[in-house]
């Protein structure tokens, strides 16, 4: 199938050889796209099941030693959750709903962990009753609610990891540095609390495999730290999520993380014996999502070409805000533009992207967005009472 003509300006002059992997996904499913909005109303978010799986043996493949939790909160279609439960994969929750869901789809607690440092108390009495034996803690108030409501509890202590290398930081909100982590563990243990391990997250969107070289160097002196002092052999270690996708340029290859992660892991005393997990979500689901939405209208100002859509920041692309940048095309043969592409709602700030380079389309042409799979429906709300997506997975 031909490529249709529409990149970025500053990828312009580059060869048809250097798409990334999201227009290979789009050159596959263009023709089955075009049939299913026919059917569907715009906003219409589609979801390539052999990307997602594509993406989840892959994690498998490269970390065969993780038990790979895919982070519901990335995407939580009923259907990708079918899907990957029907893979094999574990999964991570933060929430009652997100549970219900799981064991709706004949998931059990023991295939799930919530490392929300923060929870109700309803919360952590549900994932006792279920069975979610693993649940993070980064407080001493947290240690006392869990040690209240589910004392038999695995708990695992999250740390805070500078995220100067991701493109949608999550620091500062969660989390404990290195000194303060091993005042909670010794505070937990003194409470007779099982602490087992820790977790941490290098931010979303981290393409640097230093950031996790980096998190690893501070986990394994807390392990010390904790079997000298503690006297307690910690035997769990979560790396979080944080793998990138491609966007609008490439991403490291995950062999690449693989290889320095498993080099800082051998320093580990007990590493042969150790539970290790990770919590992927965009990195599966990212990059299997195609946004189909249609122009609305067009406008001039001050010199510059506006191109409005049918879904923006409130109702789907949310993340837009935190500086993703998506790919986007079109159907459009003609002349290309460089265009600021709004939002359908009355909100200034409902900008989804700015200097993007576009043959330009008539209104109530298609313009499609790339790599729309992870953070975008499960953020939707009808602000100014405009759709949010309706997801298909093919």
């Amino acid at each position: 199938m031909e490529e249709l003509p529409s990149i970025r300006l500053k990828d312009f002059a580059a060869s048809r050889a250097d798409f990334l992997f999201p227009e290979k996904v789009f050159a596959r499913l263009k023709s089955k796209i075009d049939y299913l909005v026919y059917e569907h109303k715009t906003p219409l978010l589609v979801i390539d099941s052999l990307t997602v799986r594509k993406r989840y043996y892959e994690l498998v493949k490269y970390f065969p030693d993780f038990k790979v939790h895919y982070a519901v909160k990335a995407n939580d279609n009923l259907s990708v959750l079918e899907l990957l439960a029907s893979l094999g994969a574990n999964f991570e929750v933060a929430s009652i709903a997100e549970v219900i869901k799981l064991v709706e789809l004949g998931v059990s607690g023991s295939r799930m962990i919530t490392s929300n440092p923060i929870k109700p108390l309803d919360f952590i009495e549900v994932c006792r009753q279920v069975g979610i034996n693993y649940l993070c803690a980064d407080s001493k108030d947290e240690i006392e609610k869990i040690k209240f409501a589910f004392p038999n509890a695995k708990v695992y202590i999250r740390l805070e990891i500078e995220n100067k290398e991701s493109s949608w930081p999550l620091s500062g909100k969660f989390g404990l540095n290195e000194e303060e982590a091993k005042e909670l563990i010794d505070y937990a243990v003194r409470k007779k609390v099982n602490i087992v391990g820790l977790t941490f997250h290098a931010g979303s969107q981290n393409n640097s495999p230093d950031s996790f070289v980096y998190a690893l160097d501070i986990a394994k002196r807390i392990f010390d730290f904790a079997k000298a002092k503690c006297k307690i052999d910690m035997y769990l270690l979560n790396i979080g999520g944080g793998f990138p996708i491609d966007y609008t340029d490439k991403v490291r290859d995950i062999n690449q993380f693989k290889t320095k992660i498993y080099s800082k892991l051998n320093e580990f005393d007990n590493s042969g014996n150790m539970i290790l997990q990770m919590e992927p979500g965009r990195r599966i689901i990212g990059e299997a999502g195609i946004m189909v939405s249609r122009v609305i209208g067009k406008a001039v100002r001050e010199g510059k070409n506006w191109l409005y859509i049918d879904v923006g920041v409130f109702n789907g692309m949310m993340e837009v805000i935190g500086g993703i940048n998506y790919t986007f095309k079109t159907n459009s043969r003609r002349r290309a533009k460089v265009w600021n592409i709004g939002g359908p709602s009355c909100d200034g700030t409902d900008i989804v992207a700015k200097d993007v380079l576009l043959p330009e389309p008539e209104i109530g042409d298609f313009v499609y967005i790339l790599s729309a799979g992870a953070y975008t429906s499960v953020y939707a709300a009808p602000f100014n009472g405009y759709r949010i997506p309706t997801t298909i997975l093919v």
